[in-house]
């Protein structure tokens, strides 16, 4: 069985995603499975045997585990008993913690701060183990309300969560005891040591630190993340198996030089190990860097050979019989991925590497191949220049930053200030570092942006890496390595046109809360139209309540959803008006994403975000035109016609100065009131007494000052799609107006009930979706 592990961890996965994703095609992949393990490998029938059980062990494991991820509680309960776990956030004026019930349930629980001196109290008195009495309600965690969004209730869910309390009061005269046990002490002992490098290093070091170190990325700043992602090296912040293995390495040869034997050391890292794990948050890239270390120690000791590709498979075996729910991981993914590639092209890359340049570059490469499915899956884009920034910055974080800065904190730990200068001087560098970062992600076309991959191309992805792979070990020479190159090359080709020239196109209506954006994307490439980009009205706030990243509508939102559809040009950004809740996201959709030209109404006197936004398109040689009634274009066999405003005389301002627009897309007439109210409506009808449509955008997110029955009559919609925020303070959409359109037996979605809302068509003949049902 030596040297067949990965095929047995495969058997494992195909059990668990038959009872926890999709059990036709985890049945399917069985088959195949066992079909090129006879054919190919010519296995016996005993080895198929343990196959085909091992899979179904898996498949009743993950059932049972199904089974069980059920609450204890109701949702009406309001007293708790909590203790508190590792995840403890201090966020501007917000408290959020992982707590375990005295059930032994965990929940999120959420709190307010009311003050600053409370915060700083909360911040160095709230800590793992601490056991306390909370008042509070329970909440079900959002769902996913877009296309392709996240899916904070499923992910909760994962990780046994199932409910979030928000706690209106929080006082420590209710917390009378700590819970004490081996991995609590673990996590304060965590807590503690990042809570020291934040009270007593620099922001950028600090932050740094607690990554490298403790493995919390809480006290990066955001921008840093961005920039590290955009180059794809954000695995850098994280504790990898290198930083393990070199860590167990100075340990063990440490150990070695004061005189202490091998047996004896090698049992010293068995206790050492674990304890690694859990001082650095037990993430699964560090448990798969920990067991695959302590498994391969223990092979050694007992004489036992046994190919490392066995050793990761009987890890990721033996991980995933524990926690089946792991599997949906990212980390853990990329993780066993990664390394099982590294592992199989060991040899070939020893073999074919003239020098440690070419070794490094083709190490970085393989890398990059090998984790391309599960970026695009997750990321919706890859770094084109990931290849060689790794170069770079492994050695450098690996090396320099990540030694550098333990070897600072233990020191700082003994003689305190005495250092203070050297950590100055590695903080600049870690300035300089993240600034250069900063720099090279805003590089031209450093990033290639395909939207998610459907399930065809997920396995064209594997199938051409695979063969890819197999190629590459058996021929050798720059032109042999282009010409195989070519099958994942032409599967990233197949990815783009699927996704940028689909005979679909769409129409959706993006849940943004209390705002506005509609995003007309046409098929066969013919055009992708942005209608308004939400945002959200911000008030000045005191220092200590801004949070490290406030949510960002266009940023937060509208740029993932985009993305996911692999858009990375907007032929049109169309602004209806200038209130925030339209025009608001628009600073990351220009940051973000190619727009060609910028929409705006013909106003007597705009905002200053219209102004602002103007002053951004021009600065980025974006054309803006204000439009006019009677303007309009025409694409593929979709027709766009600017309603309102109109002639210069007629320009109103406010919500009755909104572009109104008349489209016909797919099939049907779509009429996109903006914010326009029942004057602004008056005049609509006036000019176009014979307007017809068979989709209204309700103005004004129904608003008792928008949709009148004149309009309802002219128009005679068979469909309202109205835009508006879940509970939103203005009461959207307002109760006549929705008795108005049921009176005229107008079907009504909204995406305060629906979700995102998607028109999907191909020639004339399409189909409404919503996300929630």
């Amino acid at each position: 069985m030596k040297g067949n592990g990965i095929y047995f961890a495969f058997a494992s996965l195909l059990g668990i995603t038959a009872a926890l994703a999709d059990r036709m095609v985890s049945f399917i992949g069985l088959c195949l499975l066992v079909i090129l393990l006879v054919l190919i490998k010519k296995w016996q029938a005993g080895m198929i045997a343990l196959i085909v059980v091992l899979s179904v062990t898996m498949y009743v494991r993950s059932e049972l585990a199904e089974r069980n991820q059920v609450t204890q509680f109701r949702g009406d309960e309001t007293e708790f008993t909590l203790t508190f776990q590792d995840k403890i956030k201090v966020d501007g004026d917000l408290l959020s913690a992982e707590v375990k019930t005295s059930t032994g349930e965990l929940m999120m629980m959420r709190y307010g701060i009311s003050s600053e001196k409370e915060k700083e109290v909360l911040t160095d008195e709230v800590h793992p183990g601490l056991n306390c009495s909370v008042r509070g309600q329970l909440e079900e965690p959002s769902a996913a309300t877009n296309p392709n969004g996240f899916d904070y209730r499923l992910y909760l869910q994962r990780n046994r969560i199932y409910w979030i309390l928000e706690a209106p009061d929080f006082s420590f005269t209710q917390c009378s005891s700590e819970v004490s046990s081996p991995i609590t002490f673990f996590q304060k002992l965590r807590f503690n040591g990042i809570s020291y490098l934040k009270d007593h290093f620099p922001d950028q070091s600090a932050g740094l630190a607690a990554a490298l170190i403790f493995g919390d990325r809480n006290g990066i700043d955001h921008d840093v993340i961005t920039s590290y992602e955009r180059l794809g090296i954000v695995h850098l912040l994280a504790i990898s198996g290198l930083h393990v293995a070199m860590l167990a390495g100075i340990i063990y040869y440490l150990g070695l030089r004061i005189g202490i034997t091998r047996e004896k050391m090698t049992h010293f890292l068995f206790i050492i190990l674990p304890i690694y794990a859990l001082l650095t948050g037990a993430a699964p890239s560090v448990n798969r860097s920990v067991l695959m270390l302590m498994l391969a120690l223990g092979v050694k000791k007992f004489h036992f050979h046994l190919p490392t590709s066995d050793i990761i498979s009987a890890v990721f075996i033996g991980y995933v019989l524990i926690s089946p729910y792991a599997i949906f991981n990212i980390g853990l993914q990329l993780s066993f991925l990664i390394t099982l590639s590294l592992i199989l092209s060991a040899q070939n890359l020893t073999k074919k590497a003239q020098n440690s340049m070419v070794l490094a570059l083709q190490t970085s490469f393989i890398c990059l191949l090998s984790s391309l499915p599960i970026m695009f899956y997750y990321f919706y884009e890859v770094s084109l220049i990931s290849l060689f920034v790794n170069i770079i910055y492994i050695p450098l974080y690996s090396w320099i930053m990540m030694p550098g800065l333990m070897l600072l904190y233990f020191v700082h730990l003994g003689v305190g200030e005495k250092i203070e200068f050297l950590v100055a001087i590695l903080d600049l560098f870690i300035q300089l570092i993240n600034a250069g970062s900063n720099w090279l992600s805003e590089v031209p076309f450093a990033v290639l942006t395909l939207g998610i991959p459907s399930n065809l191309v997920l396995i064209l992805y594997a199938a051409a890496i695979i063969s890819f792979f197999a190629l590459w070990e058996k021929r050798s020479g720059s032109k042999s390595f282009v010409r195989i190159l070519l099958l994942p090359a032409s599967v990233v080709f197949i990815h783009y046109a699927v996704n940028s020239f689909s005979p679909y196109g769409e129409v959706t209506m993006i849940d943004v809360g209390q705002g506005d954006s509609i995003f007309i994307q046409l098929p066969y490439g013919q055009g992708n139209y942005l209608i308004d980009t939400g945002g959200l009205l911000h008030f000045p706030e005191e220092k200590w309540r801004e949070r490290k990243k406030p949510f960002e509508v266009g940023k937060d939102t509208i740029v993932p959803f985009l993305k996911s559809k692999g858009v990375r040009t907007l032929d049109k950004l169309i602004i209806t008006h200038g209130d925030i809740d339209h025009i608001g996201g628009s600073e990351a959709i220009l940051n973000e994403m190619h727009v060609k030209e910028v929409l705006m109404a013909a106003e007597a006197e705009p905002s200053e975000a219209e102004r602002n936004l103007t002053d951004a398109a021009i600065n980025n040689d974006i054309k803006v035109h204000h439009v006019q009634a009677g303007m309009g274009w025409e694409s593929g066999q979709s027709i766009f016609h600017i309603m309102l405003p109109g002639e210069s005389a007629e320009i109103m301002e406010e919500n009755n100065g909104s572009i109104v627009m008349y489209a016909e897309i797919g099939g049907l007439r779509w009429l996109f009131m903006g914010d326009a109210e029942e004057s602004g409506e008056k005049l609509l009808i006036d000019h176009y007494g014979n307007l017809r449509a068979d989709v209204l955008k309700v103005g004004h997110h129904g608003s008792k000052s928008s949709t009148s029955i004149e309009l309802l009559q002219t128009v005679q919609p068979h469909y309202a799609l109205i835009s508006a925020g879940r509970n939103n303070l203005y009461g959207h959409p307002h109760g006549d107006v929705i008795d108005k359109l049921n009176e005229e037996e107008i079907f009504i979605l909204r995406t305060d009930v629906h979700g995102a809302i998607t028109y999907k068509f191909k020639g004339g003949q399409g189909t409404f979706f919503t996300v929630i049902p």
